[in-house]
Order: structure tokens, then C-alpha cells, then sequence
């Protein structure tokens, strides 16, 4: 799941709006779901691992979302720090496949 790897790059750099972030971060989190969805139905992967994957994809999500709420500019980077953390827990799981 490259892309999880990516969107953290990503989150990294600097980006045109916040919305763009967020819905970057939907369209990433759908597609690995997809993904593990295709491993599970094939018997690659354990259903409490998929679990795990999709509460994290979740919380990340969430975070996202925060971070397009946020209106300070401290507010913001500790959402996209958290955001990031929550992306690379996601990796992590992810790789455990």
C-alpha cells in the first residue's frame, strides 16, 4: 500500500489548501480499504488485521478532517502532526500483512 507512504510525503510538503489534504487523505483511506478488503476475500489476511486497518484508516480520517477545521496556524500543524503519526500507524499495520 505505496500510497499510504506517499500521502505521509505528502502531508509533509507543503500543500495548496487544507481541503486538498483532506480529500486527498478520503480518496487514500477508500482505496486501502479496497485493498485489504481484496486480501481478506482472498484469505491473505486476517479479519482482526483488516479491523485494526480500517479503525486506524478511521482515526486518520478524522484527524484529517480537523485539520481542514483548523484556523490557527499552531492548531494546524499539531493536527497534521497527529494526522501524520496516525498514516504512518497506518503503514505499519499495513505492512503486518
Amino acid at each position: 500500500m505505496d500510497f499510504l507512504g506517499k500521502l505521509e510525503a505528502l502531508m509533509g510538503m507543503e500543500f495548496g489548501s487544507t481541503e486538498l489534504l483532506a480529500k486527498t487523505g478520503e480518496i487514500v483511506a477508500e482505496r486501502a480499504r479496497e485493498e485489504a478488503e481484496v486480501l481478506l476475500d482472498e484469505g491473505k489476511v486476517e479479519d482482526r488485521m483488516v479491523t485494526e486497518l480500517f479503525r486506524v484508516l478511521k482515526l486518520m480520517e478524522m484527524d484529517l478532517a480537523m485539520v481542514k477545521a483548523a484556523v490557527k496556524e499552531d492548531t494546524l500543524n499539531q493536527r497534521l502532526e497527529q494526522a501524520k503519526a496516525r498514516c504512518r500507524q497506518a503503514i505499519l499495520v499495513a505492512n503486518s500483512f
